[in-house]
């Protein structure tokens, strides 16, 4: 039962990232002073340790699931955000030029050049944001939630070896599929753009 909880809670907090954090990704990249604001929000939300974001969802939410989809959004959000914004300003400016003088719109420019070309950056981006997911689930367990985070705490105090390593393995395995899925989807695209 635990382990469905985090099925459900860890896909849930990613999907409401990737919601928040790529319009404020694409908003942001749009000038350089809101990209350098953005990108110093970023850096100032990465210093903080990640327990840190359990306080004021608890404070709002009380201890339940939505605390913890809430502490795994604005966590996961960051990495969407910063990669986001970084794809999009590294596109060739030769390249949005000649879109430009080719008489693309500015909607046309970033649905069909400037989002095309970072993607691969933008896929490191969600790649990161599952693997900031997962850690948060395994925090949560700090707040008393029934879910992967609280079986790993149960194993590991009880020194239940075998239940801890199964766990472990779990989660591993479940950022090293997400990121085998991104990385061959991104190399895919990228080949099929260059070929």
């Amino acid at each position: 039962m635990s382990l469905l909880t985090a099925s459900q809670n860890l896909p849930f907090g990613v999907a409401l990232a990737l919601i928040i954090g790529l319009p404020i990704g694409i908003l942001s990249a749009g000038r350089p002073e809101r990209a350098e604001r953005a990108l110093l929000v970023c850096d100032t939300l990465q210093t903080f340790p990640s327990f840190i974001y359990l306080i004021p969802v608890v404070m709002l939410f009380g201890v339940n699931d939505v605390a913890v989809v809430a502490a795994i959004t604005v966590f996961a959000a960051v990495p969407i955000v910063r990669y986001m914004i970084e794809g999009l300003r590294n596109v060739p400016p030769e390249i949005v030029e000649s879109a430009a003088m080719s008489g693309a719109s500015g909607r046309q420019l970033l649905w069909h050049v400037k989002l095309p070309l970072a993607v691969p950056t933008i896929l490191v981006g969600a790649n990161q944001s599952v693997m900031f997911a997962l850690f948060m689930v395994i925090i949560a367990a700090f707040i008393g939630t029934q879910d992967l985070g609280q079986e790993m705490q149960r194993a590991l105090s009880s020194t239940d070896v075998g239940k801890g390593l199964v766990l472990g393995f779990a989660v591993a395995f479940m950022g090293l599929m997400v990121d085998h899925l991104l990385l061959t989807w991104s190399r895919m695209r990228k080949q099929g753009t260059t070929g």
